[in-house]
Parts: structure tokens; sequence; C-alpha cells
């Protein structure tokens, strides 16, 4: 027997509690690893794909079009993917402790609800991307606007069949498969064959074709392990009210937060021609150093964080900000390497083909300043997730929706000043502003746990 069985329990705590930590926190470095090591592997599936349109298109309207639609397609598909991994996963592993049964019946329900709001999302989705591509708010320009109406047919299925891979990659992450990670490849694979093979709209074309073999894929892995049920059109499942929990707070909060990469693209159209085209490919970069070791905070950080808030959301806490500032030192670390190898990096990746040195210059400064921000993204991130773990979401709601004022009045102060570079400035301060709210936030949060 241990000691705490013979009754010693409160005299080994003090010494138990650092032993937790210590694991946990080794634990935690282990999945990290594991995960960035298969985003690297995505991430230079999609730094090619970058690479393959630079070479195919440089920064013509074609680019600008492409990068703007992407970001509103992307908007609804980001929104849906965090909002079903944090309320679906928690929801449905609750009906596992009762009945497996139940929670596969749940999964069912949500799958048929999916299938239905895809549905309803094809003639919304053509509606907005139709005001995009011919609307003069958007700010393109005249032979980006008519690249954009060409590809509009290509993009307006994107939408649902993102909605549903969302629901798929979320019970992937849920039941903690790491080949989501490889399998979100596909997509620009996809694409660097279709800008190999054919010309014109297939920029577009070739990225709803990679989103849809991409769904197939995790279906066919999830059917193999038998986590595919067949959908169900009703909502009797118990796991609607698990899920319905916090669901209007944590939704409005992605809601703001899915907004924010919608705002460079539109400021940047205003700027000229090509703008929207470089701040894409900067910004593709930027997002690939950061998916490294973001994607892993979130695939390995978010369940530990969970567990552990679950029996001692102080503990969580120590854990969270002991690792928000390590995932700050090491983004200024990051930092330092990219802006000291950024042209560098760029020469190599995309100059080449229609892709100029001029084009070059500027990707290369969006790039550096973009380093601003990587220390704030990073540690931002870690705390993001514990608060999520702690059932802090009306806290994240709120330091979704002051970064999103932030970024946009940061935006258009900056741009008028500096020009293309004030965006990712604003970037930069926009995670500064989040950053110090959810560390704050995380106190507020586990004291309010500790107090139930």
């Amino acid at each position: 027997m241990t000691r705490t069985e013979h009754g010693a329990g409160p005299q080994s705590s003090p010494l138990a509690m650092p032993n937790q930590s210590a694991a946990a926190s080794s634990q935690l470095a282990r999945s990290m690893l594991v995960v960035s090591m298969l985003a690297a592997l995505t991430g230079v599936a999609r730094v090619a794909q970058d690479a393959a349109i630079a070479w195919r298109h440089g920064t013509d309207p074609v680019v600008d079009a492409y990068y703007l639609l992407l970001a509103v397609v992307g908007w609804p598909l980001a929104i849906a993917l965090s909002t079903l991994t944090l309320l679906a996963a928690p929801a449905e592993a609750s009906l596992r402790r009762v009945s497996p049964a139940e929670a596969m019946q749940f999964r069912g329900e949500l799958l048929g609800a999916m299938l239905l709001t895809a549905a309803l999302a094809f003639p919304l989705s053509w509606l907005t991307l139709y005001a995009v591509a011919v609307g003069s708010w958007s700010g393109l320009a005249p032979a980006a606007a008519k690249a954009a109406e060409d590809g509009l047919s290509a993009f307006v299925a994107a939408v649902p069949l993102g909605l549903i891979g969302a629901l798929l990659a979320a019970w992937l992450i849920s039941t903690g498969r790491h080949v989501l990670t490889l399998l979100e490849a596909l997509p620009p694979l996809v694409l660097i064959v279709a800008l190999g093979l054919f010309h014109g709209t297939w920029l577009f074309w070739g990225t709803t074709a990679g989103i849809a073999l991409q769904v197939v894929a995790m279906a066919v892995v999830l059917h193999r392990a038998g986590e595919l049920p067949l959908p169900r059109i009703n909502f009797h499942s118990p796991g609607w009210q698990l899920f319905g929990r916090g669901a209007i707070v944590l939704l409005a909060g992605q809601v703001l937060f899915a907004l924010t990469p919608l705002v460079d693209p539109f400021f940047a159209a205003r700027l000229g021609d090509g703008n929207v085209a470089a701040l894409g490919f900067a910004n593709r970069l930027i997002l690939g150093v950061q998916g490294l070791v973001g994607i892993a905070i979130q695939r390995a950080g978010l369940p530990l964080l969970s567990k552990l808030a679950a029996h001692s959301p102080s503990e969580a806490r120590h854990i969270a900000q002991g690792w928000a500032l390590k995932a700050g030192l090491a983004g200024v670390v990051i930092a330092v390497a990219v802006v000291a190898l950024a042209d560098t990096l760029v020469a190599i990746l995309y100059e080449r083909g229609n892709f100029t040195a001029a084009d070059r210059g500027q990707v290369e400064s969006l790039l550096r300043w973009g380093m601003l921000q990587m220390p704030l993204f990073l540690s931002g991130l870690v705390l993001a997730s514990a608060v999520v773990a702690l059932r802090g979401g009306p806290a994240l709601a709120l330091a979704s929706g002051v970064g999103l004022a932030s970024k946009l009045i940061l935006s258009a102060v900056l741009t008028d000043t500096v020009g293309l570079a004030g965006l990712q400035i604003a970037t930069a301060g926009m995670y500064g502003i989040t950053t110090v709210m959810l560390w704050a936030a995380l106190r507020r949060t586990t004291d309010a746990s500790e107090r139930k």
C-alpha cells in the first residue's frame, strides 16, 4: 500500500504536487513534439503550395482575388472547427462514460445536423462570395474583381465541404488521432498538381478539390475505426444539452476571433494591385511557422490541460503560465531566426517564374514585420487553451472582441502612416492586448473554478 492508503495523504501532498506538475509538463512536451513533427511535414506541403502559386501567377490580380476569397471561405470553416472541437468532444466524452451507444447516437445526430447545415450553406456561400467578387466595397481592382468572379463557381462548394470536414476533424482530434495533421497536407498537394497541369481558374478548383479529398480521407479513417455513424435527422440525444452549455458565448468569441484574418486582405486591397498577394505570401509563411508550435499547443495541450483542470484548476493555471512564458521565449528565438533569414527564405521559396525580385523585396519586408507577433501569438495560444479548459468562455469571447476592435483601429491608423507594413504591426498589437487579457482572465477563471 501507498502512504495515502494508510492515511498519510495530507503529509505527502506537498511532495505529490510538484511531481504531478513535472509529469504533466513532461507529457505536454512529448505530445507537442510529436504533433510538431507531423505539422512540419504538412507545413512543407503548404509552403510548396504557395511556392507553386508564386511560380505560376506571381503577384498577378488573380492571386489578389484568390487570397481575398480564401479568407472569406476560411471564416465559417475556422468557426466550425474551433467550436465543434471545444463543444462536441466534451459532450461526447461525458456520454461515453455512461453509454458508448448513446455517444454514437449523438455522433449520428450531429452528423445529420451538419449535413443539413452544409446544404443550407451552399446558397449562402454563393451569395456572399458573389457580393465580395463583384462589390466595389471589397476594394479589389477591376482585373482582380474579374478573376474573383471567374473563380466564384469553383469556390462555392468549399464551404459546405469544409463544414463537414470540420466535424470529422473535431472527432479525430477528440480521439487523439494525429493522422489528421498529415491529412491536412492533402489540399495543398492537390493544388500543387492542379497548378502544374492546368491554367486559369484551376487555382480555385484545385483548392476545392483538395478539401473534398481531405473530407473523404477523414471519413475513411473514422469508418475503419468504427467511429463514423450513419447520419440521423433528429435531436433526441441527451448530448445536445451538454453540447449547448456555453455554446452561445463560445460561438460569439469564435466568430469574432475568426473575423481577424479578414481584416488584412480588405485593407490591403485598397492600397493597390499586388498588395493582397504580397501580404498573402508573407502571412502564409508566418502561419506556417506558427503552425509548427501552434498546432501542437492546441491538439496536445488542450486535452492535457482539460484533464488537469478537472482535478486541480490551480495546477492547470501554474502549468499554463509556465508554458506560456516558454512559448514566448521560443517565439523570440523563432522571430530572430526568420528575420535573419527572410531574404534567403523568400528567394528560395518564391523567386521563380512570374515572381520577380521586386515582389521578393516586398514579401521579405512584410515577413520581417510579421515576426513581431510571434512571441505574443504563441504565449496567447497557451493561455487561451488554459482558459477554455477551465470553461472561461466569456473571458475568451471578451478577449476576442477587444482583439478584433484593436486590430481594426490599429490597421486603419497604421496603414495611413506606414502603409502595408502597418497591418503586420497592428496584428502584433492585437496579440499583445489579448495576451495580457488572457493572463488576467486565467487567474480569475481559476479562482472561480476553485470556489465551486
